[in-house]
Protein backbone atom coordinates (compact mmCIF):
# COMPACT_ATOMS: atom_id res chain seq x y z
CA UNK A 1 0.00 0.00 0.00
CA UNK A 2 1.23 3.44 -0.89
CA UNK A 3 1.16 6.16 1.73
CA UNK A 4 -1.10 8.75 0.10
CA UNK A 5 -2.91 10.95 2.64
CA UNK A 6 -6.69 10.59 2.65
CA UNK A 7 -8.63 13.78 3.38
CA UNK A 8 -11.96 13.32 5.17
CA UNK A 9 -14.20 15.77 7.02
CA UNK A 10 -15.21 15.60 9.80
CA UNK A 11 -12.48 13.59 11.47
CA UNK A 12 -14.95 12.00 13.91
CA UNK A 13 -18.69 11.43 14.24
CA UNK A 14 -20.79 11.84 17.36
CA UNK A 15 -24.35 10.54 17.51
CA UNK A 16 -26.69 11.44 20.39
CA UNK A 17 -29.23 8.95 21.66
CA UNK A 18 -32.04 11.43 22.33
CA UNK A 19 -31.42 13.65 19.29
CA UNK A 20 -32.77 11.93 16.21
CA UNK A 21 -31.45 14.60 13.85
CA UNK A 22 -27.91 13.47 14.74
CA UNK A 23 -28.57 9.87 13.68
CA UNK A 24 -27.89 10.89 10.07
CA UNK A 25 -24.58 12.56 9.27
CA UNK A 26 -22.31 13.24 6.32
CA UNK A 27 -18.72 12.29 5.64
CA UNK A 28 -16.98 14.26 2.89
CA UNK A 29 -14.08 12.55 1.15
CA UNK A 30 -11.76 14.76 -0.92
CA UNK A 31 -9.59 13.85 -3.89
CA UNK A 32 -7.01 16.65 -4.33
CA UNK A 33 -4.98 14.63 -6.83
CA UNK A 34 -4.84 14.91 -10.61
CA UNK A 35 -6.20 11.41 -11.21
CA UNK A 36 -9.41 9.56 -10.38
CA UNK A 37 -9.50 7.24 -7.37
CA UNK A 38 -11.82 4.55 -6.09
CA UNK A 39 -12.91 4.52 -2.47
CA UNK A 40 -14.42 1.95 -0.15
CA UNK A 41 -15.95 2.37 3.31
CA UNK A 42 -15.61 -0.36 5.95
CA UNK A 43 -16.98 -0.43 9.50
CA UNK A 44 -16.23 -2.33 12.70
CA UNK A 45 -19.99 -2.75 13.42
CA UNK A 46 -21.86 -2.91 10.10
CA UNK A 47 -25.12 -3.94 11.85
CA UNK A 48 -25.35 -0.62 13.70
CA UNK A 49 -24.86 1.60 10.67
CA UNK A 50 -26.10 2.04 7.15
CA UNK A 51 -23.82 3.71 4.61
CA UNK A 52 -25.31 4.91 1.35
CA UNK A 53 -22.92 4.29 -1.55
CA UNK A 54 -20.06 2.73 0.44
CA UNK A 55 -18.05 2.35 -2.78
CA UNK A 56 -17.49 4.64 -5.72
CA UNK A 57 -15.19 6.81 -7.81
CA UNK A 58 -14.00 10.32 -7.02
CA UNK A 59 -13.00 12.48 -9.98
CA UNK A 60 -9.77 14.50 -9.87
CA UNK A 61 -9.87 17.71 -7.85
CA UNK A 62 -13.33 16.94 -6.45
CA UNK A 63 -15.09 15.41 -3.46
CA UNK A 64 -18.02 13.18 -2.58
CA UNK A 65 -20.46 13.07 0.35
CA UNK A 66 -21.18 9.79 2.13
CA UNK A 67 -24.38 9.49 4.18
CA UNK A 68 -23.99 7.57 7.45
CA UNK A 69 -27.06 6.48 9.45
CA UNK A 70 -27.07 5.05 12.97
CA UNK A 71 -29.77 2.40 12.61
CA UNK A 72 -29.78 0.81 16.09
CA UNK A 73 -29.29 3.48 18.75
CA UNK A 74 -29.75 2.11 22.26
CA UNK A 75 -28.47 2.77 25.75
CA UNK A 76 -26.30 -0.34 25.63
CA UNK A 77 -24.42 1.08 22.65
CA UNK A 78 -23.63 4.39 24.33
CA UNK A 79 -19.99 5.37 24.88
CA UNK A 80 -18.83 2.53 22.65
CA UNK A 81 -16.24 3.69 20.14
CA UNK A 82 -16.65 2.33 16.63
CA UNK A 83 -14.55 2.98 13.53
CA UNK A 84 -15.12 3.67 9.87
CA UNK A 85 -12.19 3.00 7.55
CA UNK A 86 -12.08 4.81 4.22
CA UNK A 87 -9.58 3.33 1.78
CA UNK A 88 -8.61 4.88 -1.54
CA UNK A 89 -7.50 2.76 -4.51
CA UNK A 90 -5.88 3.49 -7.83
CA UNK A 91 -8.63 3.35 -10.44
CA UNK A 92 -6.52 1.47 -13.00
CA UNK A 93 -4.44 -0.92 -10.89
CA UNK A 94 -6.79 -1.18 -7.87
CA UNK A 95 -3.73 -0.79 -5.67
CA UNK A 96 -4.45 0.72 -2.26
CA UNK A 97 -3.17 4.30 -2.05
CA UNK A 98 -4.04 5.20 1.53
CA UNK A 99 -6.56 4.88 4.32
CA UNK A 100 -8.17 6.96 7.04
CA UNK A 101 -9.99 5.82 10.19
CA UNK A 102 -12.94 7.85 11.47
CA UNK A 103 -13.92 7.34 15.11
CA UNK A 104 -17.60 7.38 15.98
CA UNK A 105 -19.48 7.17 19.26
CA UNK A 106 -23.06 7.17 20.49
CA UNK A 107 -23.55 9.58 23.38
CA UNK A 108 -26.45 9.42 25.81
CA UNK A 109 -28.59 12.56 25.98
CA UNK A 110 -28.66 15.52 23.62
CA UNK A 111 -25.98 17.89 22.34
CA UNK A 112 -25.52 20.86 24.63
CA UNK A 113 -25.86 24.21 22.87
CA UNK A 114 -24.05 26.65 25.12
CA UNK A 115 -25.18 30.19 24.61
CA UNK A 116 -22.26 32.55 25.08
CA UNK A 117 -24.58 35.32 26.25
CA UNK A 118 -25.79 33.16 29.13
CA UNK A 119 -22.29 32.81 30.55
CA UNK A 120 -22.46 36.28 32.06
CA UNK A 121 -19.45 37.61 30.19
CA UNK A 122 -19.49 41.33 29.56
CA UNK A 123 -17.73 42.66 26.48
CA UNK A 124 -16.50 46.21 26.04
CA UNK A 125 -15.06 48.03 23.01
CA UNK A 126 -11.31 48.30 22.80
CA UNK A 127 -9.61 51.68 22.78
CA UNK A 128 -7.63 52.35 19.63
CA UNK A 129 -4.21 53.75 20.39
CA UNK A 130 -1.60 54.87 17.92
CA UNK A 131 1.62 52.92 17.93
CA UNK A 132 4.62 54.85 19.33
CA UNK A 133 6.77 56.43 16.66
CA UNK A 134 10.38 55.52 16.26
CA UNK A 135 12.90 58.33 16.79
CA UNK A 136 13.66 58.57 13.05
CA UNK A 137 9.96 58.64 12.10
CA UNK A 138 9.20 61.26 14.75
CA UNK A 139 12.07 63.45 13.57
CA UNK A 140 10.96 63.22 9.93
CA UNK A 141 7.35 64.06 10.85
CA UNK A 142 8.40 67.09 12.91
CA UNK A 143 10.65 68.28 10.09
CA UNK A 144 7.85 67.91 7.54
CA UNK A 145 5.45 69.87 9.74
CA UNK A 146 7.90 72.67 10.41
CA UNK A 147 9.04 73.06 6.81
CA UNK A 148 6.10 75.21 5.57
CA UNK A 149 6.39 77.51 8.60
CA UNK A 150 10.07 77.99 7.91
CA UNK A 151 9.29 78.93 4.34
CA UNK A 152 6.68 81.46 5.45
CA UNK A 153 9.16 83.11 7.77
CA UNK A 154 11.84 83.56 5.07
CA UNK A 155 12.50 87.24 4.22
CA UNK A 156 11.91 88.53 0.72
CA UNK A 157 14.86 87.82 -1.55
CA UNK A 158 16.64 91.15 -2.08
CA UNK A 159 18.34 89.96 -5.26
CA UNK A 160 15.02 88.97 -6.80
CA UNK A 161 13.53 92.38 -6.02
CA UNK A 162 16.56 94.13 -7.52
CA UNK A 163 16.35 92.05 -10.70
CA UNK A 164 12.64 92.84 -10.97
CA UNK A 165 13.29 96.57 -10.71
CA UNK A 166 15.99 96.36 -13.39
CA UNK A 167 13.69 94.44 -15.73
CA UNK A 168 10.86 96.94 -15.25
CA UNK A 169 13.23 99.85 -15.90
CA UNK A 170 14.53 98.16 -19.05
CA UNK A 171 11.00 97.64 -20.34
CA UNK A 172 10.27 101.36 -19.86
CA UNK A 173 13.21 102.39 -22.05
CA UNK A 174 12.47 103.37 -25.67
CA UNK A 175 12.78 100.80 -28.40
CA UNK A 176 15.35 101.13 -31.19
CA UNK A 177 12.90 101.41 -34.13
CA UNK A 178 11.34 104.47 -32.50
CA UNK A 179 13.62 106.87 -34.43
CA UNK A 180 10.92 108.92 -36.16
CA UNK A 181 10.51 111.31 -33.26
CA UNK A 182 13.64 112.76 -31.74
CA UNK A 183 14.05 111.27 -28.29
CA UNK A 184 15.61 113.00 -25.34
CA UNK A 185 17.16 109.69 -24.27
CA UNK A 186 20.70 108.92 -25.41
CA UNK A 187 21.09 106.39 -28.21
CA UNK A 188 22.75 103.82 -25.96
CA UNK A 189 19.58 103.66 -23.86
CA UNK A 190 17.51 102.54 -26.84
CA UNK A 191 17.19 98.73 -26.72
CA UNK A 192 15.81 96.30 -29.25
CA UNK A 193 12.51 94.40 -29.14
CA UNK A 194 14.23 91.04 -28.70
CA UNK A 195 16.06 92.29 -25.64
CA UNK A 196 12.80 93.56 -24.16
CA UNK A 197 11.31 90.10 -24.65
CA UNK A 198 14.21 88.66 -22.67
CA UNK A 199 13.64 91.15 -19.85
CA UNK A 200 9.91 90.30 -19.83
CA UNK A 201 10.69 86.60 -19.54
CA UNK A 202 13.15 87.18 -16.68
CA UNK A 203 10.62 89.42 -14.91
CA UNK A 204 7.99 86.68 -15.11
CA UNK A 205 10.36 84.11 -13.61
CA UNK A 206 11.32 86.44 -10.78
CA UNK A 207 7.66 87.18 -10.01
CA UNK A 208 6.91 83.44 -9.81
CA UNK A 209 9.86 82.99 -7.46
CA UNK A 210 8.84 85.83 -5.14
CA UNK A 211 5.07 85.30 -5.14
CA UNK A 212 4.99 81.50 -4.86
CA UNK A 213 3.29 80.19 -1.65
Amino acid sequence: MKNFPVFVFPVSLEFYLNARHTHKQLLTVYNPYDFSVNFKVLCTSPKKFTVIDPEGVIAPQSCIDIVVRYTQPSVSHCDTVEKFRITMYDKNTQQALGKRDILTKLIEGEPSNINQESLGDSFHPLVTRAAPLRPTEEHSRVTACQHPTHRDQQPVNVVAVAVSICCIAALLLPTQPEQVVKSQWPDWLHIGSNLKLVFSFVLGLVCMLVLRP
